[in-house]
């Protein structure tokens, strides 16, 4: 069985001698689509990251491919239904909540941000990077007593949550899933937000959730709120969010993710990233939350057991 890293730089070298003790490995770095449609047609197994998206095209392309690996939860960069449907397999993350419960880069990644953001840093930097010094410019928020909503009390939302109350944070949470939790719970979403200074968004992407927080639901926010959004950007109607910046009724947004964040010509002319090069409080990452070595390492190894055990 051959099998195509596509993204090696950092990639486990655990992973690849355990899959090379069995298989033929090749890594790469692939820089395009174009590039990977002009080599896949031999391997049988792709093992990819974030880096583009595993669309129908390069799936025809690859004549003898069975099995597409990721280290992923979400798999919005990968056209799933349609590999699966011509006899594919995907072994992701997905729903290996065990084993997830022990990464905790996502939840620290949605922690820096919003200090980030409620401590104005990232513009008081730049401000002492121009050689000035003006603390009244930067006069911020403390997180004690604040109120916090989770939009989702998963595996990182309960991370997320823990931090907070750390913080003395008052914690609420909205999930469409029955859980037991001493976090002050709402039966509806609007409810969460109307009552929260800041939400903080974990749910997963999925047909149902697709623009899950739209205009409608973004309306019942507080004036001078705060928005987290380290899940996905399928997951917001960010020209909404943006909307909201621009007339104040957001204090700020922090985001990992965007909309079409695969797509470089998309990326200049995206609502929020305008927003941030006017200086509104708007903070934006590369989807980094889970780019932690050592939780890259771990999950990379634990995808390679799956597979290992897929073919027994």
């Amino acid at each position: 069985m051959k099998i195509l890293i596509t993204e090696s730089n950092g990639f486990s070298s655990k992973a690849i001698t355990v899959l090379r003790n069995q298989f033929e490995v090749k890594t790469v770095n692939v820089k395009s689509k174009q590039e990977l449609i002009e080599m896949i047609s031999d391997f049988e197994v792709l093992f990819v990251r974030l880096g583009f998206s595993i669309d129908k095209e390069i799936i025809q392309k690859a004549k003898k491919l069975k099995y597409i690996l990721t280290a992923t939860t979400g798999l919005d960069h990968i056209d799933a239904i349609y590999f699966e449907s011509i006899g594919g397999k995907v072994i992701s993350l997905k729903n290996q909540t065990a084993f997830l419960g022990t990464i905790p880069s996502t939840a620290e990644h949605t922690w820096a941000l919003l200090l980030s953001l409620m401590k104005k840093i990232p513009s008081s930097y730049h401000h002492v990077k121009n050689g000035e010094w003006n603390r009244n410019l930067f006069i911020n928020s403390n997180l004690k007593e604040k109120k916090i909503g989770i939009l989702g009390l998963g595996r990182v939302g309960k991370q997320v949550a823990k931090f907070a109350r750390v913080f003395d944070m008052e914690v609420g949470f909205f999930d469409t899933v029955a859980i037991k939790s001493n976090f002050k719970k709402f039966e509806t979403p609007e409810e969460l937000f109307k009552w929260a200074d800041i939400v903080s968004i974990h749910i997963p992407y999925t047909v149902e959730n697709k623009n899950f927080v739209n205009k409608e639901l973004l309306s019942h926010f507080k004036r001078h709120s705060v928005l987290i959004n380290t899940s996905r950007g399928g997951i917001w109607d960010e020209k909404e969010v943006a909307i909201l910046i621009e007339n104040g009724m957001l204090n700020g947004v922090a985001t990992d993710v965007l909309k079409n964040e695969l797509d470089q010509d998309s990326i200049a002319v995206n609502p929020l990233v305008l927003l941030a090069n006017q200086n509104y409080n708007v903070i934006i990452t590369p989807h980094i939350a889970g780019a932690t070595k050592e939780s890259m390492a771990m999950t990379e190894e634990f995808i390679v057991k799956i597979f290992l055990k897929e073919l027994i």
